[in-house]
């Protein structure tokens, strides 16, 4: 069985095992979907630590082989969180999508609105946030706009 371990990406170093997923996911991306350079992820990335959380998912397999699998990003703006992340080919429908972006839920502050986005040709990842409590509130020709539903206290 294969389960996802977390760890959040504070060095220049780490940005490059970043951008490699990235570039694996990028196919799945609702904004800039370019390869990234090597040059270009250590630029981003002076200011990027910064403003957002970043996360490289690692698969953990019979307790032993970690393997780098995905990504995750929080990026709090103007009082909402905004969520992305992926998972590299070779971990995708094994229900690893969920593990990441329940991650990302349970580490942003539940005062203020969670979103993301995800492509409307998506439907396997669309399917995965309508389980985790994510509704769409608006959308473009291309891409479903989501928002985290907190559970109701009654």
């Amino acid at each position: 069985m294969t389960h996802l371990v977390f760890k959040r990406v504070t060095k220049p170093c780490e940005a490059e095992i970043l951008r490699v997923i990235r570039n694996k996911c990028r196919t799945f991306m609702t904004r800039n979907t370019d390869e990234i350079s090597p040059e270009q992820q250590q630029e981003w990335f002076k200011s990027a630590f910064k403003k957002y959380e970043l996360y490289i998912a690692y698969a953990i397999e019979h307790g032993v082989c970690i393997v780098d699998a995905g990504y995750g990003l929080i990026h709090l703006n103007d009082g909402e969180y905004l969520l992305s992340g992926g998972l590299v080919p070779e971990y995708r429908d094994k229900g690893l999508g969920s593990a990441l972006f329940k991650f990302l839920v349970d580490n942003c502050n539940k005062q203020q609105p969670i979103r993301l986005e995800v492509l409307k040709s998506n439907t396997r990842a669309l399917k995965t946030y309508e389980k985790l409590n994510f509704c769409v509130i608006g959308e473009n020709d291309k891409v479903f706009f989501m928002e985290y539903k907190y559970d109701s206290v009654i």
